[in-house]
């Protein structure tokens, strides 16, 4: 250019030193006169191996040991805290209070006790140690009837109200749908009157015409495999959610899995069964307001093809209780509620038996 061609190299240099001295400097933010500082947490010195065992295709109903070492990789001993699995699922040896030395292990047994009903299942064993240091330990599995369920639901959120749910038996064996939602089922694509049993259907749902205090927590599917009588498909809906039993802050109590799945049962013959019982009040942190909320009165079906009795309760943990009822069924699938009484109040759970000849 004219003017750099005229101007010798040192006039450049002192022009240019003054535009930089004149040129604002980026801004850049300074900590606040007496702000705290974040610290970098900790580095745990403990950690577990290994962190998840996945048990993969599980059978409902079913118990799975798993095994994991707490290692200590840190200099100086530790001590464990506590160890709180989040789920009543699981069972865990007693670590509490124990010590691991520098470079040393301590073994945790747990266990996962499958749901009866279809799905992934996962469980989370927190562990916190004297250094201040945490960990956790994961148990899954994915509960599989013998008839698989695609999606493993109804979903009627958001407005919708109608859809088909496929179903497939795992092991490619013919079988035919008895029964879905109560009633005879709607079927897509095929006709039992002209085409014999197969491995594999599609259903429809319509649950349009369910008021919302009446929309059902489950969805029943009856076959006539004897290894999975029935599919119990939950219902996700705004109804079946947070709005669905509404005593149950008045109670204090909740059952654990929300249904009681007998499965095969004996005409006129009593089968004997366990309902987990769960302490509830999230507003208080589930503190204990009523000490009596597990003190049971009495168990009853509300559906007259069967009938319940209660025979034992024993309390788990302070949170927790195990209820122990008798269900005996008359012929054939059967599907309703028991209701159960405690010194808080009553709350029904959705039951299932099909009722077989001896």
């Amino acid at each position: 250019m004219f003017w750099t061609s005229i101007l010798s190299p040192i006039m450049l240099t002192t022009v240019a030193s003054i535009f930089l001295t004149l040129t604002p400097a980026p801004l850049v933010a300074q900590p606040q006169q007496g702000a705290p500082t974040a610290q970098p947490r900790a580095a745990s010195t403990v950690t577990v191996a290994p962190d998840l065992v996945d048990f993969g295709a599980i059978e409902p109903g079913s118990t799975h040991p798993a095994k994991f070492m707490l290692i200590n990789t840190g200099a100086s001993a530790v001590t464990v805290s506590n160890a709180t699995p989040n789920c009543k699922c699981t069972a865990i040896s007693d670590v509490k209070g124990k010590t691991i030395a520098p470079g040393g292990t301590l073994e945790l047994n747990a266990s996962l006790h499958a749901p009866r009903a279809p799905g992934v299942k996962e469980a989370v064993v927190f562990l916190s140690f004297s250094d201040g240091t945490l960990a956790k330990a994961t148990i899954k599995g994915d509960v599989r009837l013998k008839v698989i369920a695609e999606p493993p639901y109804v979903d009627v959120l958001k407005d919708v109200t109608r859809g088909t749910v496929k179903l497939r038996s795992a092991d490619g064996a013919p079988f035919s749908i008895l029964r879905a939602g109560n009633t005879t089922p709607v079927f897509v694509g095929f006709d039992p009157k002209t085409s014999p049993p197969r491995a594999e259907y599609e259903i429809a749902f319509d649950l349009s015409a369910l008021a919302c205090e009446s929309m059902p927590i489950w969805w029943f599917v009856w076959t006539d495999r004897v290894d999975c009588p029935v599919i119990p498909l939950r219902v996700r809906d705004e109804c079946t959610g947070s709005k669905a039993d509404m005593d149950r802050y008045k109670r204090f109590w909740i059952t654990e899995e929300g249904l009681v799945d007998a499965g095969n049962g004996v005409v006129g013959k009593p089968s004997e069964l366990d309902i987990e019982l769960k302490h509830y009040n999230p507003s208080k942190r589930n503190a204990v307001e009523r000490v009596d909320w597990r003190d049971v009165k009495s168990v009853r079906s509300l559906t007259p093809s069967a009938t319940a009795a209660f025979v034992s309760k024993r309390d788990v943990g302070s949170d927790g209780a195990m209820v122990t009822i008798t269900i005996t069924p008359s012929a054939g699938a059967i599907e309703g509620e028991l209701e159960i009484e405690t010194s808080t109040g009553k709350g029904r759970v959705p039951f299932t038996i099909f009722g077989r000849a001896q």
